[in-house]
């Protein structure tokens, strides 16, 4: 159960740091296009279009991955501990990661934004994911530390 639950969390965050990549890719070949710089890097690019369904396949795929780590946290946490939620600002931060890629891929879904807009929401989330990682051990108080 526990094991379930960290390989879901760690193969959520591959897939945003793939969301982030294909959104700074975007971002890259979206200027060489505006500034008619077709340098060494555009020809090795693929098409906005394709960076931007890369994007939207990331972050699907990764939402749904860190709603199953959650799931399985939650299960194992009241099996472990006896309690559902701890209030630990790991898992507080992972909710607000869950809320914040469930507007991503619903904004995405919806066709409300695309393209550039989505590309900068993918890379800012990323940071989220970065803090939850890395930061919450380092410098919030958590029981869920392991790096």
């Amino acid at each position: 159960m526990i094991a379930i639950h960290t390989i879901c969390s760690l193969l959520s965050y591959v897939a945003f740091l793939l969301a982030f990549l294909s959104g700074a890719l975007f971002l890259i070949q979206e200027r060489q296009l505006k500034h008619k710089q077709m340098g060494l890097l555009f020809h090795r690019l693929p098409a906005l279009g394709t960076l931007d369904r890369a994007n939207f396949l990331a972050v699907g795929v990764g939402f749904a991955l860190l709603t199953l780590g959650l799931l399985f946290g939650m299960w194992g946490s009241r099996w472990l501990l006896g309690r559902w939620w701890r209030w630990d600002p790991k898992e507080l931060l992972t909710l607000t990661l869950w809320v914040t890629y469930l507007a991503v891929w619903l904004i995405r879904l919806r066709a409300t934004l695309r393209g550039r807009k989505i590309a900068i929401l993918s890379i800012l989330g990323f940071t989220l994911v970065l803090f939850t990682f890395l930061g919450v051990s380092h410098w919030l108080p958590t029981w869920h530390a392991y790096l």
